[in-house]
């Protein structure tokens, strides 16, 4: 196999390997069905970049390429039916039926196709190269209209997540849009094998090209949709981390002129201590609580400025004050949390830094 076969084979493993563990941790009809559809298309890739050694290890040429092609039937129908569960739950039986029912019929015309075409003398790595015969059109080019018309559905699937996710979670859209991008890509590559075997069987006039360009495109739209689904729970995973760690040092100058005023709000670590201290969406958690409980504690002249409540914070509490710092926070700017703590925590530094500005001329 070339660099960008053994790539896609183990891009496409890796998520096989990865939608398995999801299948099994938490169990839903979707989710075993998309496991199982990646599955067989790693299956059907791997017998496809090795058919010809596999092909003489069975003695019996062109064996591969049928089980391939047989493989990806499963693949699409589990597809089929991972979309059918995602966008219709409570889709009938009969429409279930009706995808296994489409895939089983290309799988059947596939295998009857296989056993009349005269391709069983000798290994052909191109069909179109294959002697010119009814059947041998028919094996050819069933499997690339059925997975063109199944990628056409995809990319539309793709391009309405892709909308409905855009604003409200980047990471993932991005995650469906090499999804999306996988399936034109692979529609691009059937239909161009379809008119590459399509000519030279009913024309008998070769094109090379046609049959090169969609051999070096083959590997893009699988490395595309393995990557896409590897991504697709990972990558809002880290972004939402990684959020969440910003978020916690934005907090901190907050946090601190918090806990140096009333240290008692400081929440103990309970028993899963590792994984608080290493997860920063749990840090950040405690650390909203911990402010909100300073803040409700903290009592305050009225501040008529962002700038005079990040002062009362920096100082001891007014004793009878009848305004919280929560309270006093909420009337300077009601957007949603945690916005005002970010501005007040801002402002918090750049009072320090005034006072570091103001210390320094006065010594000066």
């Amino acid at each position: 196999m070339t660099a960008p076969e053994v790539l896609t084979v183990l891009a496409l493993w890796s998520a096989a390997a990865y939608r398995t563990y999801l299948a099994r941790a938490r169990p839903a009809a979707w989710r075993t069905a998309l496991a199982l559809g990646v599955w067989a298309l790693a299956i059907a890739t791997t017998g496809h970049f090795n058919r010809a050694r596999l092909d003489e290890w069975l003695g019996l040429p062109n064996a591969t390429n049928l089980g391939s092609r047989l493989a990806l039937c499963v693949a699409v129908a589990s597809a089929q039916l991972y979309l059918l569960e995602t966008r219709q739950p409570d889709a009938t039986v009969a429409r279930r039926r009706a995808i296994c029912a489409g895939a089983a019929v290309t799988g059947l015309v596939s295998v009857v196709a296989w056993v009349v075409a005269p391709i069983h003398a000798v290994e052909f790595p191109d069909l179109a190269d294959a002697p010119r015969h009814p059947a041998t059109l028919v094996y050819a080019v069933t499997i690339y209209l059925y997975l063109a018309w199944f990628q056409i559905d995809l990319a539309r699937y793709a391009r309405r997540s892709f909308r409905a996710a855009r604003d409200s979670d980047p990471p993932a859209a991005a995650a469906i849009a090499l999804i999306g991008a996988s399936a034109w890509a692979g529609c691009a590559v059937l239909l161009t094998w379809t008119a590459h075997s399509t000519t030279t069987q009913v024309l008998d006039r070769p094109t090379p090209l046609l049959d090169r360009l969609a051999t070096v495109m083959f590997p893009i739209p699988l490395t595309l949709f393995a990557i896409g689904l590897l991504a697709l729970p990972v990558t809002p995973a880290i972004s939402h981390r990684l959020a969440a760690r910003r978020l916690t040092l934005r907090l901190n100058p907050l946090w601190q002129a918090i806990l140096n005023q009333h240290p008692h709000v400081h929440l103990p670590l309970g028993q899963d201590r590792v994984r608080q201290i290493l997860d920063p969406r749990l840090s950040a958690q405690r650390r909203l609580i911990e402010i909100s409980d300073g803040l409700e504690e903290h009592h305050v002249e009225s501040p008529g400025t962002m700038h005079e409540l990040a002062r009362a914070i920096a100082s001891p509490p007014v004793p009878g004050g009848h305004l919280t710092a929560k309270d006093a926070l909420a009337q300077l700017n009601a957007s949603p949390w945690p916005e005002p703590l970010i501005s007040l925590s801002d402002e918090l530094v750049a009072t320090r830094q005034q006072r570091g500005e103001a210390d320094a001329a006065q010594l000066g």
